[in-house]
């Protein structure tokens, strides 16, 4: 994703995985054209109860239940109430809500309190209720099964950048047949101030980052979340079904790792301080457990458990163990060398091997890592037939395509005058590099311990990912040959993807990819939208729903892929085949 300062290409094999978006506006001849974006007039919202409510990480007997009020800041009790139905009639639990003025941001106070003591498997309805009467809107929310379990539906989402566009993707899902779970694998916000990745509409559309600057203080961050809670198509997701959330990277700031990130500077101040930043007011609001035990607030690694049907582990690879990027500027060659001769190749094959390849660099660590096998292993032995990891980049193996061999002449013409950075890029394709380094392919010796975990675990899993605002599925194959698993990989909500806005003519940049890359079934470049993922004992149904653009207020969103896994056989893995 493109980084407000550019200071490096860490995080890809791209210069930066958008410049192609830079190529579309320096050629008249590579715009896609389409109609203006266009501003929407939303209804004001008014009352305390104005952000919105919102559940999540739900368990079989709980529920963190969550909402926000604005305040003048005189004396306020707030009541958080569940029931068997919308209209409130069969209470089933009620609670006061601890009411944290020192959390406040512009006269606004996040409300977090865990709904306890309910029955497994059971849809209830909540709500908050103010002292003098006023109560939040009402939201859906579903604890999780135990026993038998015939099927489970989950919409799985990431990349939701308000600046972008409109969150169709989350209005459609409010809209739609109601779903046991979100699963939203990252990018809840984005950190980018006006000027930014992708906000080059945003004054025409009425959503303006707050703060305008790039966020870096918990102030900052605290008003990021303020305004996306005040999206009314967050808010219509958020009160039909329970979420399960993981950050990415810009919860904090574009291709983070342990101790920085590609968007942080010196002159930002300590990365420490940023980083706790950004995961208070994560978990301020956000309908999420933090981590107990006294462990970090990074260690937000969780696993759910869908009776006995499916496991749901949710990995945690930014901030507690992952090793920082490769960076591209450290390639032993230059762009426009030979790829045939015999010392370029031998240069580029240590670079593979003993930089990005070096068994030292890490995604997660040794403790998330022994976690993660003993998830898979209690699922195998348990009988549940689906092993789920909520995964925020992608797993598969992907290699770039040769640009330079397959592009047609005027494109590189055009590329080489106006984007010289994207020019080197496609050089640079010759020598078949990963696609993305900010993802495991950036960490080939990490992806082979995961795999091997799950070996030893007896699971052959799906990894659920998202970041790449593109739609992906792949085979995983570890480095024997062997199949571990299947990735289905969500484009983002608003975030365009790659060459989303390039209009080449006879160049489809999704099918390069897939062409280069045997076990890469789809990669798609140019859809917004999520994956409605339905789980039952002999099959999975991955639809790919695509939504038409976020520039304009109406939409309408269609399947545009669909896929069908069936479980693991003795001896075998998941079968993976496109419908």
């Amino acid at each position: 994703m493109l980084s407000k300062k550019s200071r490096k290409n860490s995080g890809s094999g791209l210069v930066t995985r958008r410049n192609a978006l830079a190529l579309a506006g320096a050629g008249g001849a590579l715009a896609a054209c389409g109609q203006k974006p266009a501003a929407r007039q939303d209804n004001a919202i008014n009352g305390f109860f104005r952000h919105g409510i919102a559940s999540g990480d739900p368990l079989q007997t709980s529920v963190i239940l969550w909402s926000a009020i604005t305040t003048d800041g005189s004396s306020i009790k707030i009541i958080a109430e569940l029931a068997g139905d919308e209209n409130f009639t069969t209470s089933v639990w009620s609670a006061p809500v601890d009411v944290r003025p020192e959390l406040a941001v512009n006269g606004i106070i996040p409300l977090k309190i865990e709904a306890t003591g309910l029955i497994p498997g059971t849809e209830y309805f909540y709500r908050f209720r103010e002292n003098a009467g006023e109560t939040s809107p009402v939201g859906r929310t579903k604890t999780l099964p135990q026993g038998h379990v015939d099927a489970l539906s989950m919409a799985v989402v990431s990349c939701s950048n308000h600046p972008a566009g409109y969150f169709h993707s989350y209005r459609h899902i409010a809209q739609s047949a109601p779903m046991d779970v979100v699963v939203h694998l990252g990018d809840y916000i984005y950190e980018y101030g006006l000027g930014g990745f992708a906000t080059g509409d945003a004054e025409v559309l009425g959503r303006i980052p707050d703060p305008a600057h790039e966020c870096v203080s918990l102030d900052d961050y605290r008003r990021r979340y303020v305004q996306y809670h005040g999206d009314p198509d967050l808010q219509a997701a958020h009160a039909a079904a329970p979420w399960i959330i993981t950050w990415d990277d810009h919860e904090n700031a574009n291709n983070s790792w342990q101790h920085g990130a590609d968007n942080h500077s010196p002159d930002e101040g300590a990365w420490a301080t940023r980083e706790a930043a950004s995961l208070s007011a994560f978990y301020e609001w956000t309908p999420t457990r933090e981590p107990s035990g006294g462990a970090p607030r990074t260690a937000f690694w969780r696993n759910f458990e869908f009776g006995d049907l499916a496991s749901l582990t949710m990995l945690e690879t930014r901030l507690a163990a992952r090793t920082e990027q490769v960076d591209w500027a450290l390639f032993p060659v230059p762009a426009d060398a030979d790829p045939e001769d015999a010392e370029v190749k031998a240069k580029v094959a240590r670079f593979e091997t003993e930089l990005v390849g070096d068994p030292a660099r890490r995604m997660l660590g040794d403790v998330q890592g022994d976690f993660v096998e003993a998830s898979l292993a209690r699922s195998v032995k348990a009988g549940q037939p689906w092993q789920l990891l909520g995964n925020q980049v992608l797993l598969a193996k992907i290699y770039s395509p040769d640009y330079i061999a397959v592009l047609p002449g005027w494109l590189k013409w055009l590329a080489k005058r106006k984007n010289p950075q994207l020019f080197e890029y496609f050089l640079r394709s010759r020598f078949r590099p990963p696609l993305n380094t900010d993802a495991w392919d950036g960490y080939p010796a990490a992806r082979e311990r995961l795999y091997n975990r799950a070996r030893r675990a007896g699971s052959s899993f799906i990894s659920l990912a998202g970041d790449t605002h593109d739609f992906n599925t792949s085979i995983l194959r570890a480095e024997d040959g062997g199949i571990v698993g299947a990735e289905l990989g969500t484009s983002g909500v608003s975030s365009p993807g790659n060459f989303a806005d390039v209009l080449a003519p006879g160049v489809d940049f999704g099918h390069l990819t897939q062409n280069m890359n045997l076990d890469t079934i789809l990669h798609d470049v140019h859809d917004t939208g999520y994956i409605r993922l339905t789980l039952r004992h002999d099959e999975a149904l991955a639809d790919y729903v695509s939504t038409s653009s976020v520039k304009q207020p109406k939409f309408t969103a269609k399947t545009k892929f669909r896929f069908r896994l069936t479980p693991k056989g003795d001896g075998e893995a998941i079968k993976l085949e496109r419908l």
